[in-house]
């Protein structure tokens, strides 16, 4: 290849990560043929390239020769290669002991393994650990640009304002705004965590992928908040407060929001006192999960509150009785109808009688519905 010394070929450093200086419109396609092993017509291996494993020609009891692409055979030190047998959950020994068998052989070539040549004379030696971590790389540059899969890294240690994580074999760089779905107040405590991540990016200057916990989580959001369960209870930790409740993550995955409005008089008494920070620990059950995906939590048992929307129901479904007028929305007129019971009555019911409310008014309602724990209600005719 007739080399350009000046500049690398943009393509092939993005797609492999490898500087290779040839930027001819045949660039990537020869290197893909040729050092990737691609084309079986190039039959001569040079030291540090790739090629895939074709086929498992024997097994003994500290290596295996194979046919690489391109029709080279080559030995792999299979002894050498704990870095790899690591990322497999296996260890050398039970590899060897495992690739004996044919039906397995053919297994662990269709999984489509690469190799880089290290060595050409007296014979070829390749290394899988190594193969393995450039084409982890070059599929890393592919979830750049369509961004499809997840990942289980392991955080190794601290690095400036993130964490050194180890993805598949490969040290990237895991941001702290980028670790967890909130604020990261102690990182010692993220040291030696596995957590699942997609590829964010990749900084040339330093050759290093970056991590993000935070896209896992929005890709995965939706089917992971399909699993969650109304009737289970959670605890959680307190993030932050608002004028109108407290925020909660749990599951490391999730926040919500307890309103004062799903507080029991116990927690909604804490919360007056000014008493939650951050930090602390709160029991609860998911009250809503909303059309938008935001979670509406509360401390009060639901099957307390079944039972109790049950009895009132049973009691009172189709009855006209007297209610306080609590709030007036733009969506309609809240009444309380007893205690902890409050019904709505639509705002176009209201501009259809052409009624106005204020809170604290006194009106005769009928009781009208009840589904989940809404209650539906309606003004009686006047006579």
């Amino acid at each position: 290849m007739q080399q350009d010394k000046k500049t690398p070929n943009p393509e092939i450093l993005e797609k492999y990560g490898v500087k290779v200086f040839n930027n001819q419109p045949y660039a990537l396609e020869y290197y893909e043929k040729v050092f990737l092993g691609s084309d079986p017509e190039s039959k001569e291996p040079v030291i540090g390239e790739a090629r895939r494993i074709l086929t498992i020609n024997s097994v003994n009891d500290k290596d295996m020769l194979v046919t690489l692409s391109g029709f080279v055979e080559a030995s792999i030190d299979i002894r050498s290669e704990k870095h790899f047998c690591s990322l497999m959950n296996t260890t050398p020994a039970d590899l060897l002991e495992w690739l004996k068998e044919t039906e397995n052989r053919e297994s662990f070539v269709a999984s489509g393994h690469t190799v880089i040549v290290e060595m050409i004379k007296p014979y070829v030696k390749a290394s899988i650990s190594k193969g393995h971590s450039l084409k982890m790389k070059s599929e890393f540059f592919g979830e750049i640009r369509k961004p499809t899969a997840a990942y289980y890294g392991k955080i190794k240690e601290k690095n400036g304002g993130g964490f050194i994580i180890n993805v598949q074999g490969i040290d990237g760089f895991l941001p702290g705004s980028l670790a967890a779905t909130n604020i990261v107040r102690d990182f010692d405590s993220m040291l030696g965590k596995e957590i699942p991540v997609m590829v964010e990016d990749y900084l040339k200057e330093s050759d290093t992928f970056v991590f993000s916990y935070k896209k896992y989580i929005s890709t995965v959001m939706n089917s992971k908040i399909n699993e969650l369960d109304l009737d289970k209870k959670y605890a959680g930790t307190v993030t932050g407060s608002a004028k109108y409740g407290v925020f909660v993550e749990f599951d490391e995955l999730f926040t919500g929001l307890i309103h004062t409005s799903k507080m029991t008089p116990e927690l909604h008494n804490k919360f007056v006192k000014g008493t939650f920070k951050s930090g602390d620990k709160v029991e609860f059950w998911i009250k809503e999960i909303t059309d938008d995906k935001k979670l509406i939590l509360t401390d009060e048992d639901p099957s307390i509150r079944r039972n109790q929307l049950e009895e009132f129901k049973t009691a009172s479904l189709g009855k006209i009785v007297e209610a306080e007028v609590v709030s007036v929305q733009p969506f309609g007129v809240l009444f309380k109808v007893q205690k902890d019971i409050v019904g709505l009555v639509s705002q176009k019911e209201i501009k259809t009688k052409k009624k106005n409310y204020s809170i604290g008014d006194k009106v005769m309602v009928t009781i009208d519905r009840v589904h989940n724990d809404k209650i539906f209600l309606s003004l009686p005719n006047e006579d």
